[in-house]
């Protein structure tokens, strides 16, 4: 990263309460706080910052001064109550939804709504299925078969087997990765595994502030070798998505990509008596994806909505 004219480019690593982590590969990390006009600023976000964020500070009085936010690149957005946005985390080359086959197991809605917001973002998913170890190679391939023939980048993984981490570490090299998954999906035991071989030390400013307990965003940025860098997450149980229409939930289902594009009403989706997209939800989408999509398309508070998921063939339902 360049330093120009006393600026040094950096990446938001952290956010604790007022005060913000910040990495560079020069300088390593550094704690800063906002200027005061960039704190006069308003957001319709929970905070003007996430991790992951590109900067500009400068060095003041022992901390340093951030003056200007890069533009964003992309972001990731989950959103579950109107008026509540939440931008995770920016400036990503991919999403790695850790799903675990056993013990316990990650719901297909999960993943297929954080596919979904990953989907309209253009930052590429990969699904990671883990404990592998813990169910036959029968039902492990199954489950990859599944999301693999709809075009989706799939790999099982065990910490009981740890030459199976070889692969994934290919899909994250030189990349900014966001590590998101339920908890108790084995999130912090890979992460401690990828950490102990090479992330640099983390500072533990939080501990000289005692701003740790204001988190607004508990993400973290690890920085590892070769400009490998991890955004990790807290355990998400649902993954809201109000922020997206009913067009862009069908349209991020890959299975409808062909009766959307013969639809002959362009922003349509009706689901009148004759419509093709409505024929390819029950003849084309898998039991537990049509699941899936009406769980999304019932949390939207939209004019229409279809309510019953064995009516989708027969009525669709508008709520005023």
């Amino acid at each position: 990263m360049m330093s120009t004219s006393g600026k040094e480019l950096f990446t938001v690593a952290r956010i604790f309460g007022a005060y913000y982590e910040l990495h560079s590969a020069e300088t390593s990390y550094v704690r800063a706080v906002l200027k005061g006009k960039l704190r006069l600023k308003q957001s319709g976000d929970r905070h003007p910052f996430v991790v992951g964020d590109l900067v500009y500070a400068e060095p003041s009085q022992g901390d340093w001064v951030i003056l200007e936010k890069l533009e964003r690149k992309n972001y990731l957005t989950r959103k579950s109550d109107f008026g509540d946005s939440h931008v995770l985390c920016a400036n990503l080359d991919l999403v790695a939804i850790l799903a675990s086959l056993k013990e316990p197991e990650t719901k297909d809605g999960f993943i297929d709504r954080l596919l979904a917001a990953s989907f309209h973002t253009k930052i590429p998913p990969l699904i990671v299925f883990t404990k592998a170890d813990l169910v036959s190679n029968e039902e492990r391939e199954q489950k990859e078969a599944t999301y693999r023939a709809l075009g989706y980048d799939v790999l099982s993984i065990s910490m009981e087997n740890l030459s199976s981490l070889a692969e994934l570490k290919k899909h994250i090299l030189g990349k900014t990765t966001f590590l998101c998954g339920n908890s108790g999906v084995g999130k912090s035991s890979l992460l401690n595994h990828l950490m102990a071989k090479d992330a640099q030390r983390v500072n533990e400013i939080s501990q000289g502030t005692k701003k740790g307990k204001h988190t607004t965003t508990n993400s973290l940025a690890v920085f590892l070798e070769e400009e490998t860098v991890i955004i990790d997450s807290p355990g998400v149980k649902e993954w809201g998505v109000l922020h997206l229409d009913q067009d862009e939930l069908f349209s991020s289902f890959p299975e409808l990509s062909s009766a959307r594009a013969n639809c002959s009403l362009e922003y349509c989706c009706d689901l009148g008596p004759s419509c093709q997209l409505l024929t390819a939800i029950e003849k084309d989408l898998s039991e537990s994806r049509k699941k899936s999509l009406e769980s999304m398309l019932e949390s939207l508070e939209k004019p229409h909505r279809v309510t019953r998921r064995d009516h989708w063939s027969k009525s669709t339902t508008k709520r005023y």
